[in-house]
């Protein structure tokens, strides 16, 4: 891989930047909230539902529901801290921590009724994610993870592939709603598939991040996401011992086992770049 700038959750930090009490405390915390959140899932009250940047991009009011459920908890245990949620929640904080939250990941797979959706909470520490909580509602499988500890789903240490060979990885991917982007987005993709074993498409991003540290994917890319739908699954993907990291000006993330990194990241440079050619 060529020198690149690494972009958010690129760096790694100590948890002695905090205490350790306080690592717990903040982990407890995320996933007491996704629990909650995720009841408002099962409820099902879609109400209005409303479009955001396109015609295909959706917001119901479970979205709206969750993110106030989850903002008003953190508000209530810790005031100081700043939150960003994709339901336009925005609230500067003075402790150096920030929330970010993706009340429900999926939506499109939510109204449809795909068992593919999740409640996506990360706690970030000078632009590091530091916290990860990703609840999987359709199936009951919460992924959870602190710095410097192993990550877990439902209480049972999870870690990535030892995938060597990227030919025979299995690769997740998503696509952007924008239909331009989304054409531009296919060509890549049909440069990557010669290169790799198979392609998986899912529809929540902070599940597929999910896949790859429990392996149940041995890589993950995709463009055209905010740091909403990564950050809480960048978290879980390094506790599990695998590489991730999120490009703010491309909107793009990868994430993998650290064997096939490079050859995946020089791979999905190169068929950028063919497909920009053209």
């Amino acid at each position: 891989m060529g020198r690149r700038r690494l972009g958010k959750g690129a760096t790694t930090l100590s948890s002695s930047l905090l205490p350790s009490d306080e690592l717990d405390e903040l982990l407890d915390l995320a996933m007491d909230l996704s629990s909650q959140a995720a009841e408002v899932h099962l409820q099902r009250q879609t109400g209005h539902v409303n479009s955001k940047s396109t015609s295909t991009d959706p917001v119901s009011q479970v979205d709206r529901d969750a993110e106030r459920l989850i903002t008003a908890g953190i508000r209530l245990a810790r005031p100081n801290d700043g939150i960003l949620g994709e339901e336009e929640t925005a609230i500067q904080g003075n402790s150096g921590l920030r929330w970010v939250i993706d009340p429900l990941d999926g939506t499109v797979n939510y109204l449809y009724g795909f068992p593919s959706h999740s409640v996506s909470i990360g706690v970030e520490l000078d632009d590091s994610p530091i916290i990860g909580v990703v609840y999987d509602t359709a199936h009951d499988e919460m992924y959870a993870a602190r710095i410097d500890c192993p990550a877990m789903k439902n209480g049972r240490t999870i870690q990535v592939t030892s995938c060597q060979d990227l030919s025979i990885a299995l690769l997740g991917t998503g696509f952007a709603y924008e239909s331009a982007v989304r054409e531009q987005q296919g060509l890549v993709v049909a440069r990557l598939l010669p290169r790799i074993r198979d392609i998986r498409r899912a529809g929540s991003c902070a599940i597929d991040l999910c896949s790859v540290a429990i392996g149940r994917l041995d890589a993950f890319y995709e463009t055209g996401v905010e740091w909403w739908d990564v950050a809480a699954g960048i978290a879980i993907v390094r506790s599990a011992g695998g590489v991730a990291v999120y490009e703010p000006l491309q909107k793009r993330v990868i994430a993998s086992g650290p064997l096939i990194w490079e050859q995946l990241c020089n791979t999905i440079n190169e068929a950028e770049i063919a497909v920009g050619s053209q």
